[in-house]
């Protein structure tokens, strides 16, 4: 609620330039030459499809029934518009006015791709970009009809991609892995492991952020954990540890791609705002399973996720580090999409709350970036050559809104080895003991 607050003072301000010829665009969805692919003159492995026959609008359908045109209005007219904004419904962009970049699979057969979280927002928008590209995509969601859900409303897109392009698409497999559960956690590793398939890529992009104002007492997973940051951390460590080897099978250079935030650290423009991440000497996962935060403070949902966040940042760090040190040739980095706010993950807070944060992180302060372009971001992660040979690193929105995507420094707290290695163990200790508890 914060962050509204401040995001309303600075559209006041802005409004205040009502009597200034210039134009503010009320849907932008515009990549600038720094976009995270690479341009079809210098990569064989990108190809470019004119957005008149680009087919996935996910921005277009997330949130709302009804496709708001390219409009342009006057800061008067902003003004207007922002102090009746609790009538309006949230704002979805119009279809993407520049070229839809595919990443396209190299020869040698297609590649198994996992993403969490599919359902919905950047997960599904980069499914169907790296399936229409020729990837097998394996839409892991909360639950088995979310997937079919999925898979069924870009089949015929990725079909007129690929065509468009000149390639055959890959695969779309619906699968029900709920990451707030270690029961289903384990029934979908043990599935696809019984498969004999190997993971070429696996990504962690599943993710829940609680209304900022709820109160005490915590929902919790289905095994006891607070729900944040056991469905965004401990969720996708156990997945991946049952995973692991899996992974190791691909014969290319595979990857885990982590979906991480900004706000991990205090210090950026979104961490520094309302209650701020930190970890403290991790008393409350020490605990076991009973605990609200943990540091082992007072449940704050704001806290929490971002909390959630460091965790994911942490473990990319550590994992990273043991697959080092066995020889693995397996890598694991992380990512921040930036704040786009017309994504399932905003769908716990308050409907005047996000249709203002929307309305004015869009189109007043243009800090907001498009659920097309943080798709662009999970393929880069996920099939980049410029990720070849990367480590451990962080890569994001640098100047956000200006869709920029860059690898940059992570907290001071994030680059902290022994409590990198602190958490892993906690995590799994506590995993243990849910399990043990399982069994009882």
């Amino acid at each position: 609620m914060a962050t509204a607050t401040i995001l309303l003072a600075v559209a006041a301000t802005s409004c205040a330039h009502a009597f200034q010829p210039s134009l503010l665009p009320l849907t932008s969805t515009r990549i600038s030459s720094s976009s995270p692919f690479p341009s079809s003159s210098s990569s064989a492995g990108y190809r470019s499809i004119p957005s008149r026959a680009r087919a996935w609008r996910c921005s277009a359908r997330d949130d709302g029934r009804r496709t708001v045109e390219e409009t342009r209005v006057n800061r008067r007219e902003a003004a207007v518009v922002l102090s009746s904004i609790v009538l309006l419904p949230t704002l979805t962009s119009a279809a993407a006015q520049d070229d839809v970049k595919l990443p396209l699979a190299p020869p040698g057969g297609p590649r198994n791709i996992v993403i969490t979280g599919s359902s919905s927002g950047i997960g599904k928008d980069a499914a169907c970009k790296l399936a229409a590209g020729g990837y097998n995509v394996f839409l892991a969601c909360r639950t088995m009809e979310k997937a079919m859900e999925a898979r069924d409303s870009v089949e015929e897109e990725v079909k007129l991609l690929a065509s468009k392009a000149g390639r055959s698409p890959g695969e779309l497999t619906a699968m029900e892995c709920d990451l707030s559960s270690l029961s289903s956690i384990k029934k979908f590793a043990d599935e696809w492991n019984k498969s004999g398939k190997p993971i070429d890529v696996l990504v962690l992009n599943a993710g829940v952020a609680l209304n900022t104002g709820a109160r005490p007492p915590p929902p919790r997973t289905k095994d006891g954990f607070e729900v944040t940051v056991g469905t965004n951390h401990l969720g996708h460590f156990y997945l991946t540890n049952l995973l692991l080897p899996a992974v190791e099978k691909s014969s290319a250079a595979p990857r885990i791609v982590v979906t991480a935030s900004q706000v991990h650290d205090p210090s950026s423009p979104g961490g520094n705002v309302g209650s701020k991440a930190t970890l403290g000497d991790m008393q409350g996962l020490a605990a076991g399973i009973d605990w609200e935060m943990v540091d082992g403070g007072g449940w704050d949902a704001d806290k929490a996720y971002k909390d959630s966040k460091l965790c994911n940042v942490l473990f990319t760090r550590e994992l990273q580090r043991r697959l080092e040190d066995k020889g693995s040739k397996v890598t694991c980095n992380c990512f921040s999409p930036g704040l786009i706010t017309r994504t399932g993950l905003f769908r716990d807070q308050g409907g005047f709350f996000l249709s203002a944060f929307d309305f004015i992180a869009n189109n007043v302060v243009r800090v907001a970036e498009t659920v097309s372009f943080g798709g662009d971001c999970l393929v880069t992660m996920a099939v980049s050559d410029a990720l070849e040979g990367k480590r451990g690193v962080f890569w994001s929105n640098s100047k956000p809104g200006k869709h920029t995507f860059e690898e940059v420094e992570v907290s001071a707290e994030a680059k902290d080895a022994q409590k990198a290695r602190r958490l892993w163990e906690l995590s799994e200790q506590a995993i243990a003991l849910a399990l043990k508890k399982q069994q009882a």
